[in-house]
């Protein structure tokens, strides 16, 4: 190939690592939202409302029947009085000291393993402890989840929109290249099909331009995406539970595939046509 289009390569080489950058965050985000919704339920606080007079050995028996309720973090079991309620709510929005009556009510909270987050199972819960003694009300939350991963969906598929256009534009900024590379080669090549080169000998040159940029590309897509996962698992206790290193590994994978796919098949096209042209 000839050596004076170096600036057009190294346009092609960084569109094509801008496509393969947005499709990895698109199919990061894709592939952790099952993550996510996981780490989001598990966190998700179940709170049980108790009577304010109630003897210490009926909450300690409600208790013990949550912690071995299936699906329940026993861990995650505690029983919050509503002096506490008041302190957390002075300390997060001032004083209320001004209020007369508490408003809360003692409540037993935990949180449930997020394969046993669901409605059915809550409301199987939500039935059994209802009926216990001294249970005033049984209160969780969903519609948080729900939209966390619609959202989550949602930006992933714009990432994924925005990866469609650049997809567009590097086979364009290719095929320019590729373009300018062999009207520079012209001569070269008119006289390797005068001495009976094959097409794949004149090919060969050019597909191992496009294998080189993909490897290249593909390189600086691993080094954003385990920079952004070593940050993220070093930075934050709970991002190193919610990322999958695998997740990262496939990611990795089908970016250098997408980038051959890209790189290979616009060359091969340009050439097939260039090569039918110059031999009329």
């Amino acid at each position: 190939m000839a050596s004076n289009n170096r600036p057009s390569t190294f346009y092609a080489t960084i569109s094509i690592t801008i496509v393969l950058i947005l499709v990895g965050l698109f199919m990061t985000l894709f592939l952790h939202t099952g993550n996510i919704s996981n780490i989001l339920k598990q966190n998700i606080n179940i709170l049980v409302e108790v009577q304010d007079v109630m003897p210490e050995s009926e909450l300690k028996r409600l208790s013990d029947l949550i912690k071995n309720t299936d699906g329940v973090i026993s861990e995650s079991v505690e029983y919050i009085e509503k002096e506490q309620a008041v302190q957390f709510m002075s300390s997060e929005f001032g004083s209320l000291s001004e209020v007369i009556e508490n408003p809360f009510k003692n409540i037993i909270k935990f949180n449930l393993k997020a394969e046993f987050y669901t409605e059915k199972n809550i409301k199987n819960i939500r039935e059994t402890l209802e009926m216990e003694k001294g249970v005033l009300g049984f209160y969780y939350e969903n519609e948080s989840i729900d939209l966390v991963k619609k959202n989550l969906t949602n930006f992933s598929f714009i990432i994924l929109g925005l990866a469609a256009i650049f997809v567009l534009l590097s086979i364009a900024i290719i095929y320019n290249t590729l373009r300018l590379t062999l009207y520079a080669d012209e001569r070269k090549i008119k006289t390797m099909q005068i001495v009976g080169a094959t097409g794949y000998f004149i090919r060969r040159p050019y597909y191992i331009w496009a294998i080189k940029m993909s490897f290249i590309a593909t390189f600086f897509v691993a080094l954003v995406l385990g920079g952004v996962y070593t940050y993220a698992v070093y930075d934050n206790a709970l991002l190193f539970e919610l990322l999958d290193v695998r997740f990262l590994l496939f990611t990795v994978l089908v970016c250098f595939l997408l980038a051959l796919f890209i790189t290979f098949g616009a060359a091969r096209t340009i050439l097939g046509r260039f090569l039918k042209f110059s031999s009329q």
